[in-house]
């Protein structure tokens, strides 16, 4: 008995299955099949005749990543063989599949669809690191979003979520187009989803990332209320840094997209995200901050930003780098993030002595 699986499909609001069988004994052979969605079991099919070639045909109601479980045996009831499909990943919203790049890359499915990356701690432990990706080069001609620092943290012992900002083919700070708000519903959901199921309280969830990382892990942290978080180089003022940026059509494409129909709103919007959030919150994460001297970042973001923290009474550190292009934070800001995220993880560890 031969059997020939073709590759799961989506095509015309269907999932689409067949295989062939081919069986030279001319003996009679059963199928039945198990339907994946996330990785569980959503509808059992129990055994019916096989035909030399068969098609199955099923309706998703809910985006997912979707496989088949095979099963096929002969007439005297033996199990002669079970396989699984191929992994569908689909986003129902509009019709769209997805596809992963990394093996260790998941899809979370909410009201839009995030791909990430998740560890869990070497040994048990009740402390999340999640981190935000910065803006690359190539993001402004097209290319897609990359994930951050995941060698850089491979040596803390602690769950590690890496989440990719990537929404409707570009970037969005991780909230969304002209303050809609969907892709940041669905990030959070995805972090929640993990914190519960991994026992970790928002105290114990330290915030990272660098350049518009860094401006995520900022702005989480001031409005879900996590413990710590570690910032490098931020953009507080984003519409304005876009727009200096947006020098070529296809950025400035990008830099349209984001702001939405209505410039003025989204240039409010966008300006005023940190600053607003700053004024909301009523419990401040742990602070650490890092920056280049001659950075423009520093001058024109983080320090009305510190300014603002020191009329509020609003804790932090800041740790100053001797470079000055922006383009050099990666190659300063990864040790300090690497040394400042092993000291939060020992110091919650002992119970806060260090």
């Amino acid at each position: 008995m031969k059997v020939n699986m073709k590759e799961l499909k989506f095509q015309n609001g269907k999932l689409t299955f067949t295989f062939d069988l081919y069986n030279s004994f001319r003996q009679s052979y059963e199928f039945a099949y198990y339907l994946y969605q996330n990785g569980h079991i959503i509808q059992r099919v129990w055994y019916e005749t096989c035909q030399k070639y068969n098609e199955l045909a099923i309706v998703p109601t809910y985006s997912g990543s979707y496989q088949i479980r095979l099963f096929i045996r002969n007439e005297k009831k033996v199990m002669q063989w079970n396989e699984l499909s191929n992994l569908v990943h689909l986003n129902l919203s509009d019709g769209q599949l997805l596809d992963t790049t990394l093996e260790q890359e998941k899809i979370f499915y909410s009201d839009v669809p995030v791909k990430y990356i998740f560890q869990k701690a070497q040994t048990p432990s009740d402390q999340l690191v999640i981190s935000f990706s910065g803006l690359y080069s190539t993001e402004f001609k097209g290319g897609a979003p990359v994930y951050n620092h995941i060698r850089t943290l491979g040596p803390v012992n602690a769950n590690k979520l890496f989440i990719l900002d990537s929404y409707k083919n570009q970037f969005c700070y991780y909230v969304g187009f002209a303050g809609s708000h969907d892709y940041e519903r669905s990030v959070i959901a995805l972090i929640t989803t993990i914190a519960n199921k991994e026992g970790i309280a928002s105290e114990n969830i330290i915030a990272t990332g660098s350049s518009k990382g860094g401006t995520a892990a900022l702005y989480y942290s001031l409005k879900y209320y996590f413990g710590k978080a570690i910032v490098g180089a931020p953009q507080i003022y984003i519409a304005d840094y876009l727009n200096r940026r947006a020098t070529s059509p296809s950025m400035r494409e990008r830099f349209d997209q984001l702001m939405g129909p209505d410039s003025n709103y989204g240039f409010s919007f966008w300006n005023q995200l940190i600053f607003n959030q700053v004024e909301l919150t009523e419990k401040f994460p742990e602070f650490y901050f890092h920056v280049g001297k001659g950075d423009f970042h520093y001058p024109d973001h983080l320090q009305p930003l510190l300014t603002r923290f020191s009329e509020k009474g609003i804790a932090y550190q800041l740790d100053l780098g001797d470079y000055e292009e922006h383009s050099e934070t990666g190659l300063y800001f990864t040790p300090f993030l690497l040394k400042q995220t092993e000291q939060l993880i020992t110091k919650n560890q002992s119970g806060g002595v260090e």
